[in-house]
């Protein structure tokens, strides 16, 4: 897939998501890298969300190298994961760790959520 479809087919992904788990509130920025700098434990990761809750603002960084070897079905995984991040970010004490939980346990209930269909 032509980075341009990938790219198109992440939008599609992230407005469908946005609307359904309802985030349409926030004021939601995506951004591409080629390799995601992380700044927060070295983390070697496929996208990054970053938010500012007071104001309901947040970027998602989709790191393009990692990101072209996974198939769609796991690009939408990390989307909605991103996407939880959202939700959880003002809880985040000392650290990431507690928070990546939470956003993976989310991230699965959602897809369990839009597979029982």
């Amino acid at each position: 897939m032509t980075d341009k479809k990938l790219k198109n087919f992440i939008r599609e992904r992230l407005s469908w998501w946005v609307t359904h788990t309802g985030l349409g509130y926030w004021k939601i920025n995506f951004d591409w890298e080629e390799v995601i700098k992380m700044n927060h434990g070295g983390y070697d990761t496929a996208a990054l969300c970053e938010c500012d809750w007071r104001y309901q603002e947040a970027t998602i960084t989709f790191g393009m190298e990692k990101i072209r070897k996974l198939k769609k079905s796991d690009i939408e995984r990390t989307i909605v994961h991103e996407l939880m991040h959202i939700f959880i970010n003002e809880m985040r004490e000392d650290g990431i760790h507690h928070e990546e939980r939470v956003a993976t346990q989310l991230q699965k209930a959602f897809m369990w959520i839009k597979d029982a269909k």
